[in-house]
């Protein structure tokens, strides 16, 4: 594999820096996190992690662990992407739903808002969200941020496969 640390790591960078500005939203401007934006958190933070590990497994010349991990990153980020889509498409009004969350009941399988409230809590509702930024909704601004850290994990992964050969 070539060697596509410096993206990976840029990658975990953005993924870092966007859940840094969802917790600066949320406990500095008082923004509420419906359950899919803390879904979102969570798909931020696996990404972030997962791109640390692949940098490390590719530096360590791993082609085996990072086989295994590619996978995970592309669903992780994609994850990311889908409930971002969802919630904007929600808030627009596009799409009408009962439950923001696809999974609603994540949380009793896996309690994160228990060990780590600060992050990982809700209390906004879905498409209850008056946020702007620049006259933009903020989920809007969101979807555009991930879709751009989607883009760089794809072209990272191509880079990686292309440089194989």
């Amino acid at each position: 594999m070539s060697r596509p640390a410096p993206l990976l790591l840029l990658i975990a960078l953005a993924s870092a820096l966007m859940l840094a500005g969802a917790l600066i939203a949320q406990h500095v401007f008082g923004w509420e996190p419906c359950t899919l934006c803390v879904q979102i958190r969570l798909w931020l933070c696996l990404t972030a992690v997962i791109a640390l590990l692949l940098s490390a497994a590719t530096a360590a010349r791993q082609t085996w662990l990072a086989v295994l991990l590619w996978p995970l990153l592309l669903a992780a980020s994609g994850m990311a992407l889908i409930d971002n889509t969802h919630v904007t498409l929600i808030e627009v009004g596009i799409m009408e739903s009962f439950s923001c969350s696809p999974f609603p009941f994540y949380y009793q399988i896996l309690p994160l808002h228990e060990y780590w409230p600060g992050v990982f809590m809700s209390g906004g509702v879905c498409g209850m969200n008056d946020y702007k930024i620049l006259g933009l909704p903020f989920t809007v601004w969101t979807l555009a941020s991930i879709a751009a850290l989607f883009v760089l994990v794809l072209a990272t992964l191509w880079r990686s496969i292309r440089g194989k050969r």
